[in-house]
């Protein structure tokens, strides 16, 4: 999008202003916000790397907000000054996302205060946007109440993961995170702190939900909570058919017959080859979890849950008190010089079975693919109600992860076969899901978007005429 003519930018602004130096943008901003303004090399190296360590961008200054009057405030500030502004809070995006080069990195990650959960007039939580959900359950949990989708990890920020939709085990049920926000408090491209909600200022809580702060930064959140049991059952399922098991996770969703649901793809080495030279006869299997939620054991039909499924073995069974079994227990991988070019896919059913394939098999061999987590989770378009969280056309959709976790001198290698993997996908009719790391062209991005993105520039000269708030895709 083409920038408005400087002289509208600037025609207020004194000439000392205009000189965007550090130490002028330090000087002009540490009188005008509660919160710190950073400038050492140190304090901006600090933040110049996201968990996905593909990307490396060094902003000029680094601002903690302390409330969304400083946001509003350096926004104003960065417009007049044509700089442009990035949030970040814990840092997990994958691709850069929440980096900044030669700009301001609004720092969130102080910006944390759980503020209320409410029981009286409805169950939900309000909290500031730098505010993780390890925050939000240890608060909620004691309370018998939880959010109605919890991803793979806790220690990333609610407006975070409503900037980018996050997804979990539960949302065939419940959708995105972002899908079960009841209000926002946003600060636009204009400096303007908006109040919004399906009721209230409704396009822009549309499109702030998994728009990646291209229309506005998410500076408060409220959340809906739900009641949730005392106990869980997991049954553990083994396939060695694919198609089996799709066609089982369809099933499982479309008659809610369970509450959460997982798959994971295992190896197993067959043997050996030896012509051509030695390698590895790779198969595949996979492991279905499948969780539910109960009050009274006497109530759970082990039997009527699992009728008419095509598992070749129930591997285990596991009984575990919801609090245990809510909080995310996956590690990461966070070494120096490693690098975590993850990726996830949405493909329809029919698609998404020969994606897998077709993956799993190109794995083998660009990753170490024993050592190498990937998973599969469900979705059903009509729980997905935001406009920029593209899916497939289909209502039963699968999505596919890669999350390797690989040497940095690796990095190149690794990105060239899952660009691959990610063109093939794409070619099948699938959506990216725009967290992990891109490397799209510009027809690559029409795809994702098509006419829609029509739509995006208008609501982007609406709401940030002046193109101060970077996002994923706002050099499209």
């Amino acid at each position: 999008m083409a920038s408005p003519p400087t002289n509208c930018a600037l025609k207020h602004t004194p000439a000392r202003q205009r000189n965007t130096t550090v130490q002028n943008i330090v000087f002009d901003l540490k009188p005008t916000v509660a919160g710190e303004v950073l400038s050492l090399d140190a304090d901006l190296e600090a933040v110049s790397r996201d968990f996905g360590g593909i990307v490396h961008r060094l902003p000029r200054v680094r601002v903690r907000p302390l409330d969304s009057a400083d946001i509003a405030q350096v926004v104003r500030y960065a417009r007049e000054q044509q700089l442009t502004i990035t949030c970040r809070a814990q840092g997990h995006s994958l691709g850069g996302q929440c980096l900044n080069q030669d700009g301001i990195l609004l720092d969130m990650s102080q910006y944390n205060t759980l503020q209320k959960i409410e029981q009286k007039n409805g169950l939900f939580f309000t909290a500031a946007a730098g505010t993780t959900w390890r925050q939000v359950l240890n608060a909620a949990l004691p309370q018998q109440l939880c959010p109605p989708v919890v991803t793979n990890y806790a220690d990333v920020s609610v407006g975070g993961t409503h900037s980018t939709g996050g997804m979990g085990a539960s949302s065939f049920r419940f959708g995105s995170q972002a899908d079960n926000c009841t209000g926002l408090e946003v600060v636009t491209g204009e400096g303007e702190i908006v109040r919004c909600s399906h009721a209230e200022n409704r396009e822009l809580f549309e499109h702030v939900l998994g728009g990646f702060g291209h229309f506005g930064i998410i500076s408060q959140v409220q959340h809906r909570l739900r009641k949730c049991p005392p106990q869980t059952r997991t049954y553990t399922l083994l396939y060695d058919d694919l198609d089996a098991l799709v066609a089982d996770m369809k099933t499982l969703t479309s008659e809610e017959r369970v509450d959460y649901l997982v798959a994971v793809p295992a190896v197993n080495i067959q043997g050996l080859a030896r012509s051509g030279g030695l390698r590895p006869l790779v198969g595949w299997f996979y492991s279905l979890q499948i969780t539910v939620e109960y009050e009274n054991l006497d109530a759970l039909d082990d039997g009527q849950l699992l009728a008419g499924l095509h598992f070749y073995r129930r591997v285990w069974t596991e009984d575990l008190p919801f609090e245990e079994f809510i909080l995310p227990a996956i590690p990461f991988d966070t070494s120096p010089g490693t690098a975590n070019p993850w990726m996830d896919m949405f493909l329809s059913a029919n698609p998404a079975t020969q994606y897998i394939k077709l993956a799993l098999e190109q794995i083998t061999t660009f990753l170490d693919f024993t050592r190498t987590p990937m998973g599969a989770f469900c979705l059903q378009k009509s729980r997905i109600s935001l406009p920029l969280i593209r899916l497939p056309e289909e209502e039963f959709v699968v999505g596919f992860g890669v999350y390797p976790t690989i040497p940095a001198a690796h990095l190149d290698f690794v990105l060239k076969g899952l660009n691959q993997i990610s063109n093939a996908g794409l070619e099948l009719g699938g959506r990216r899901y725009l967290i992990g790391q891109l490397q799209f062209d510009s027809a690559q991005w029409h795809h994702h978007f098509g006419e829609y993105w029509q739509t995006i520039k208008a609501l982007k000269q609406k709401y940030d005429p002046f193109s101060v708030l970077q996002s994923p895709f706002s050099t499209f």
